[in-house]
């Protein structure tokens, strides 16, 4: 149909989001506005637009609530440009035949009104729905990102972290060779110095053995000449006293051979 429009139609050409132009279309519908449909969808003309785009500016420049914009827009509109159901109906008495049956088609078409208008409602909720599932797939998505982005963070910490340990692992092996060969040095240092003890003790313990034999060989001999000065002194005193026994011995006969001759 040439000169209409569709709802993503009227989003993209005024602006207006289309879960805004279902609304103002549902309430515009509920005071007896008929939107043109093809199929299950409806079909706005360029009056449509302008009177949307009325309704919207009232509501975003004047704050006005969207019912009370949409009363207001339809209240202002010259009364050739507003649909027949929105015009003053006279009592059913005073009608004719055709203003019946006018009437009787103004009751089918307020039916198929309220049918379309809860098939709306049910077409609203599932843009909803379909909304509410393309933020969770987004929110998803998002998620998901930043989940491989701290998988990726976590697997280079990993990695720094196996880095440092094989750096800290190398750093222990050396130390401890370190330690090992400084241990061993020291032990070999240690048997060295014990070794050169060792055989200063061995020196030490043969000279003083050497020192002892001196000693005790020194005291053997003096222990001997002592005993040998010892004889030769009793030995002199002996033949002292038989020297001396003799020389008495010799003068008592010396007198008494001496007397006789006297007499």
């Amino acid at each position: 149909m040439t000169g209409t429009y569709k709802t993503k139609d009227i989003a993209n050409k005024t602006g207006i989001p289309g879960n805004i132009v279902r609304k103002y279309s549902n309430l515009l519908e509920q005071h007896g506005y008929i939107i043109e449909k093809t199929g299950n969808s409806r079909t706005f003309t360029m009056a449509d637009i302008r009177l949307l785009k009325d309704i919207h500016k009232r509501v975003s420049e004047l704050d006005e609530n969207a019912a009370e914009a949409v009363t207001t827009v339809l209240q202002g509109k010259p009364e050739d440009t507003i649909p027949v159901a929105l015009q003053t109906v006279v009592p059913e008495q005073a009608m004719s035949p055709a203003k019946t049956h006018i009437a009787i088609y103004d009751d089918v078409n307020t039916t198929i009104r309220e049918q379309n208008k809860k098939f709306e409602e049910f077409m609203n909720k599932l843009d909803t729905l379909a909304q509410l599932n393309e933020a969770i797939i987004h929110q998803n998505s998002t998620l998901i990102s930043q989940n491989r982005q701290k998988d990726e963070k976590l697997d280079g910490l990993m990695q720094e972290v196996y880095v440092k340990e094989s750096k800290q692992e190398n750093m222990l092996c050396n130390l401890i060779d370190h330690v090992k060969q400084t241990e061993s040095k020291q032990d070999e240092k240690i048997d060295n110095v014990l070794s050169q003890m060792y055989k200063k003790e061995s020196k030490q313990d043969e000279k003083m053995n050497k020192l002892i034999n001196h000693v005790y060989r020194q005291e053997s001999s003096r222990d001997e000449q002592l005993m040998s000065l010892i004889r030769e002194m009793q030995e002199t005193k002996r033949m002292i006293a038989a020297s001396k026994e003799n020389t008495w011995v010799k003068t008592i006969k010396n007198i008494f051979r001496a007397k006789p001759e006297r007499a």
